[in-house]
């Protein structure tokens, strides 16, 4: 079988770098390819059989225009990108090459394959796609296939209605003029993990988190829903003791659980 060789462009860390160990191990050979490596995007796109997208969202669609249209029928071009609509048409647009989406749903620190989700959406070609399915199945991540349309509808829930929260909850204590250390000694385990997720989400990667919320095309639809739940939040305590509240939790639980 031949021995793959593949191009991570933005490998050098977070996903992309989770992708190249992972390939290495399956024996293929990888070119990483970051803003000081010697090796560019143009040159993976003519060396390598799949070349992999893994820029911040903002940046993915100068990438994809870059190297798709160097690429030929037989090779494969795919994405590690949190949302997929909008990268799987570009990569379709502008290249002639096998087209595969594809979403780890967790994060580069991950060491255990076991119950960890990874999204593919099928965009063009059967080899590509059989040959990266048979990577992941064979190191036992969970695989999930939808269309780039139910994907982003599902991310919008998992990621965006989940980070609107984190974010909403941090400009909330912000406000409030208390430091984090005033808040800490009186906090409980719960809320203090609460507040880890807050720290990790406004210090470590505050542009990759604003991109997931801003950039989903089914964002302002989780605003709405956002909106009114606390509008009728506000309704229900007002109108009563907590009980009108209360039922409301029952009933959504019922749904939901």
């Amino acid at each position: 079988m031949k021995k793959m060789i593949a191009g991570i462009i933005g490998g050098t860390n977070g996903m992309g770098r989770w992708l190249a160990d992972l390939l290495m191990k399956e024996g293929c050979r990888v070119h990483v390819i970051g803003r000081k490596t010697q090796m560019t995007a143009e040159d993976a796109a003519q060396i390598c059989d799949v070349v992999v997208v893994s820029v911040p969202i903002a940046a993915t669609a100068e990438m994809i225009a870059r190297v798709g249209p160097l690429l030929k029928k037989d090779q494969l071009l795919m994405d590690l990108t949190s949302l997929k609509k909008e990268p799987m048409a570009l990569m379709l647009a502008h290249s002639v090459s096998e087209v595969v989406g594809c979403h780890p749903l967790f994060g580069p620190q991950v060491a255990d394959a076991k119950n960890q989700n990874i999204v593919l959406c099928p965009g063009r070609g059967e080899a590509g796609y059989a040959w990266l399915k048979n990577v992941f199945d064979k190191n036992g991540y969970s695989l999930v296939e939808r269309t780039p349309d139910e994907h982003d509808r599902m991310m919008a829930i998992v990621q965006v209605l989940n980070h609107l929260n984190t974010v909403a909850l941090g400009l909330a204590i912000a406000e409030t003029g208390l430091s984090r250390a005033e808040v800490d000694s009186f906090s409980t385990p719960v809320f203090r993990s609460k507040m880890d997720i807050v720290e990790k989400v406004f210090t470590e990667s505050p542009e990759l988190y604003a991109d997931i919320i801003a950039r989903n095309p089914d964002t302002e639809a989780m605003f709405n829903i956002y909106e009114r739940m606390i509008i009728q939040m506000r309704g229900l305590i007002c109108s009563g003791d907590g009980v009108n509240l209360k039922e409301a939790m029952e009933a959504a639980a019922k749904k939901l659980f």
